[in-house]
């Protein structure tokens, strides 16, 4: 859930209901496993996989837990279950590893299944490795070990996951050090690839949200991902969302004063020209998917208003029929 402001509107996602809304999503975890700790899916079935709702009673000494998430999965070849406890930490903190230790010892004790701890730090600074295991022994007498995945994404190259067709990891890379260009094609290819391989309505939007977040763009950037992005809709059909998805990306600019003004006299016809520009964007659209559309469809769609176009795009990805499609005009 995000959080509200004063006056109760919907405001800014946290970084973690970005990180949550993210890897909530099964396939997104699956790729999120795929490109940064392959060796879960070794011995780790996620076939029946569900998320433990671990939000219960707790007396005031137990610690908030606001940024993580618990999974139950089963092994390979075995009946029993385990979990897997992803925590996510957007500031430095000396005790992070001790923390996650905790958190993994106290869900085993109360659901009674080993725990596999995942450290996920997302901050920039410092940008310093993060120790990945204790080791305190006394001598003879006892040993406490603990070593567990620590993803310090800032300190990663970005290029191996820019070029992999992961959109988890797409998205993820919004968080390591990027130039100017690959921001712009940690963007493009998120959807592109989200596109292709026909990412629901939820694990798109979660995938979106968070490059649209971490990969805020310059003015020249902007015009750069216009760019990207209509080149790869004029060359593959099931890329042809993309000028209107990308919509959010250059509102965002706008209202923080990233994109280029122009002059005054000359806003209203930039505005008409870009509606017109979209209308005809999702007019091919709507004719490839449904070649037998009637013309009544056509005249709905261009009484839309900018706002609506943008919904109709979206929307238009996941009609099935064309009696759909006229149904969500018809209502405009």
């Amino acid at each position: 859930m995000m959080a509200e402001n004063e006056e109760g509107a919907e405001a800014v996602p946290t970084h973690d209901d970005l990180i949550k809304g993210l890897l909530s999503q099964i396939r997104l975890l699956l790729e999120f496993f795929r490109a940064f700790v392959p060796g879960v899916l070794e011995f780790a079935d996620f076939s029946a996989a569900e998320y433990v709702d671990k939000e219960h009673a707790r007396s005031g000494k137990r610690p908030r837990r606001s940024g993580d998430l618990l999974v139950k999965a089963h092994w390979r070849s075995r009946e029993t279950a385990f979990l897997i406890h992803i925590e996510s930490q957007s500031r430095s903190e000396a005790t992070a590893l001790e923390r996650v230790a905790e958190y993994a010892l106290r869900d085993s004790i109360r659901y009674r299944m080993p725990v596999m701890p995942v450290l996920l730090l997302t901050y920039a600074k410092p940008e310093k490795a993060h120790a990945d295991s204790l080791n305190w022994e006394f001598g003879t007498v006892a040993v406490i070990q603990v070593r567990c995945p620590v993803l310090h994404f800032r300190l990663m190259d970005p290029r191996p996951h820019l070029e992999s067709g992961n959109v988890a990891a797409l998205a993820l890379s919004s968080l390591m050090r990027l130039d100017a260009g690959q921001q712009v094609e940690a963007i493009a290819q998120t959807l592109a690839e989200a596109l292709r391989q026909e990412f629901s309505p939820a694990e798109l939007d979660a995938a979106l949200a968070f490059v649209r977040h971490y990969a805020p763009l310059e003015p020249d950037q902007l015009l750069q991902l216009k760019q990207r992005v209509s080149n790869l809709a004029e060359t593959n059909p099931v890329l042809a969302p993309m000028p209107i998805l990308i919509n959010p990306f250059v509102e965002i600019g706008k209202l923080e004063g990233r994109e280029e003004g122009r002059e005054e006299g000359r806003e209203e016809g930039r505005e008409e020209g870009r509606t017109q520009g979209e209308f005809a964007v999702l007019e091919r659209m709507l004719v490839r998917k449904f070649p037998g559309i009637t013309p009544q469809a056509l005249v709905l769609l261009k009484a839309l208003d900018e706002t609506r176009l943008l919904a109709f795009g979206e929307a238009l990805l996941f009609f099935e029929s064309e009696e759909e499609c006229v149904e969500w005009l018809t209502r405009g």
